[in-house]
């Protein structure tokens, strides 16, 4: 039996993942009338969000990083409280 359904549906062929080829969203009705670049807009960040998601490898990289960001300025401004009160005392 076929239903006459009127849907607005984007399909994404380059997804930018190694995983999917082709990715259809079936978008909710009262976003319909969003502008199709909009849409577009959503739909490629979601999907070239999606491997990121997947691997937590990129999140490691990430909290690493900060942490070394702030290991450095606690550092630095140990350094220069240490160099203040260097200058203060002289």
């Amino acid at each position: 039996m076929v239903k006459g359904v009127n849907k607005t549906v984007i399909e994404v062929n380059n997804t930018g993942s190694r995983y999917f080829e082709k990715i259809v969203f079936y978008v909710t009705p009262q976003y319909g009338n969003l502008s199709a670049k909009q849409l577009k807009k959503a739909a490629s960040t979601f999907s070239f969000n999606f491997d990121n998601s997947m691997s937590r490898q990129p999140l490691r990289k990430l909290r690493r990083a900060r942490k070394i960001t702030a290991i450095s300025l606690i550092c630095v401004g140990l350094l220069l409280a240490v160099i203040s009160g260097l200058i203060a005392i002289f």
